[in-house]
């Protein structure tokens, strides 16, 4: 439960305490706090937050629970809602800002919760753009050669930030010796396994390919030369 009872629907109105805070069955992280308008009564719980949001809010057994105290229980119980559905989602992978921005809005939380969910999250160094995004690209390297504009491409899917995909990328790619190799051995790799085609068919197809990994039109023209150079030092019909 995360959604502050207010203190007008409670029974005794006015005169509301704190009567008890304990920590829940099944998260003992998180603790029910209970008010009622005596301490002989077993209350109600009013929010379901987690201990340390307990401790910041300087919640205790006896205080009073007024309009002011339930106006700022309600908007940490908003900031917890949000931070528990966002600790859930990059627990099990790794998200740009951008991203789990959009899915805590699919969730309706208000901009000021998310960005203050967003901003603490970046504190604890649980949201580092930078870090993910180098991430994608030695994954995608490692599977299959690819030129900065597919790289690009795909950070651009994940929400990654321009000026960062501009730099993660230019990282990944600024030797262009590298990336000259990488496209030569991916174009040797396809271009076998075209080899009982027409020449300029398998050319056409090879060129395509390689153009969809994002390479550049440099490094593709040079691969191009290269591989014609190649297949006729084998001479015709090799």
């Amino acid at each position: 439960m995360t959604d502050v009872t207010h203190a007008a629907e409670l029974e005794g109105g006015p005169g509301l305490r704190i009567v008890a805070i304990k920590p829940t069955q099944r998260d003992a992280n998180r603790a029910t706090v209970r008010v009622a308008a005596g301490p002989e009564r077993k209350g109600r719980v009013v929010v379901t937050l987690n201990v340390r949001r307990i401790a910041e809010l300087g919640l205790a057994v006896g205080q009073v629970w007024d309009e002011a105290l339930e106006a700022r229980v309600a908007d940490t119980a908003l900031f917890d809602k949000a931070m528990r559905q966002a600790m859930n989602r990059i627990s099990s992978r790794p998200m740009s800002r951008r991203a789990l921005d959009r899915k805590l809005r699919d969730k309706e939380h208000a901009e000021p919760v998310r960005v203050a969910v967003l901003d603490r999250l970046e504190e604890l160094g649980l949201l580092d753009d930078l870090a993910y995004a180098r991430m994608l690209v030695r994954d995608l390297q490692l599977r299959k050669p690819a030129g900065p504009a597919l790289l690009k491409s795909k950070l651009y899917e994940k929400g990654i930030d321009a000026r960062l995909i501009d730099q993660v990328v230019g990282e990944a790619t600024s030797d262009t010796r590298n990336q000259l190799d990488a496209a030569m051995d991916l174009a040797r790799k396809k271009s076998a396994s075209m080899a009982r085609l027409d020449p300029a068919v398998r050319r056409r197809r090879l060129y395509g390919q390689l153009a969809r990994r994002g390479f550049s039109p440099d490094t593709l023209r040079e691969v191009m030369e290269r591989i014609a150079r190649e297949e006729n030092a084998d001479g015709p019909g090799e």
